[in-house]
């Protein structure tokens, strides 16, 4: 399937229009030996880009276990750069329900005069270890009326930073302190959940959370939630947290087999607990949409209101997003 995102955001500020971007690539048993193969590549507003590339094997040397890797990269414009790298072995249940044992490494590091010192942002590195379990149980993937999916992941590591800053010109630090060392813990998961109504309609619930457990954060390592995929109505990557959780109610008619029209409410609740200041806020997000199915495949048409820190909701920064997914 390929599935290609085009959005339009206005600047909160100027009202200006700009243009971001969503490239979703996933190759299922291309090869015939039942690999999954995935590609996904984001531009964000002021001059951020997401690569991410995944891998999995399943069923190595004819056995019930598989390997996996996962390689993310993501540039905050002059800000920061984030590198991800994953490698897991997993465990094939029944019915496709799978076991991941994986050790991954995460790396933060300020970019050009961000090295100069700036509260709230670090060098940092994790090496860490977890595990994860995913099931999936829809009547039909695509557009499901019926079924549920379950993804957790847990990880415990061993954490470095350092605020280490240049001098003016200089390519030695004028007073480099000692590096931090800690133990960082993290969880993570996504619950959806599918009820029928009647012959052509279905409640879609969803529930997803992170929490990042450590008293030694900096904002260039927590997560960046809004956008299509967390928070319809927000601004994509546009919250930094080191917690949150998001709740969505969304009703959907199916009208056809790969087609359908929705209504949904987001509510999300998130802190930042990190070196800058502790900050926390429940936003809200709401709107429409609809799915329909073409001979080139399928187009989907999202429109999101939000509000943040209780401030009124304003239809000039509504979010649209259009869709499309080819599958072949």
């Amino acid at each position: 399937s390929i599935n290609g995102v085009l959005g339009l955001q206005p600047d909160p500020i100027t009202g200006e229009i700009g243009i971001t971007g969503d490239l979703d690539l996933r190759l299922k048993n291309a090869l015939k030996r039942g690999e999954s193969l995935a590609l996904n590549w984001r531009r964000l507003a002021d001059q951020t880009q997401d690569l991410r590339i995944s891998a999995n094997l399943p069923f190595v040397f004819n056995t019930p276990f598989g390997v996996d890797g996962e390689l993310r990269i993501f540039r905050r414009d002059t800000t920061f750069l984030e590198v991800f790298a994953r490698a897991g072995v997993d465990y094939r249940l029944s019915r496709g329900d799978k076991v991941t044992a994986f050790v991954q490494t995460k790396s933060s590091d300020r970019l050009g005069s961000n090295l100069v010192s700036r509260p709230g942002f670090a060098d940092v590195d994790i090496l860490s270890y977890g595990l994860a379990v995913e099931r999936e149980r829809f009547d039909y993937r695509f557009n499901p009326r019926r079924g549920h999916s379950l993804a957790l992941q847990g990880s415990a590591g061993r954490k470095r930073t350092t605020t280490a800053v240049l001098t003016p010109g200089g390519a030695e630090p004028t007073a480099r302190p000692a590096d931090v060392r800690s133990v960082q813990l993290e969880l993570l998961g996504t619950a959806v959940g599918h009820l029928p109504l009647k012959q052509r309609s279905t409640i879609r619930l969803v529930a997803q959370g992170g929490w990042m457990v450590n008293d030694d954060l900096y904002r260039n390592e927590l997560y960046r939630m809004g956008g299509l995929r967390t928070l319809r109505g927000a601004d994509e990557a546009s919250i930094l947290c080191s917690a949150y959780a998001i709740g969505t109610l969304e009703y959907r008619f199916v009208y056809e087999e790969n087609a359908n029209f929705f209504v949904f409410v987001d509510q999300a609740w998130w802190e930042d607990a990190s070196r800058s200041g502790y900050v926390n806020d429940a936003p809200l997000g709401f709107g429409a949409g609809t799915t329909f199915e073409t001979k080139a495949g399928l187009f989907s048409l999202t429109y999101a209101l939000g509000r943040q820190f209780e401030n009124p909701i304003q239809l000039r920064g509504g979010k649209v997003h259009f869709g499309f997914i080819s599958l072949f």
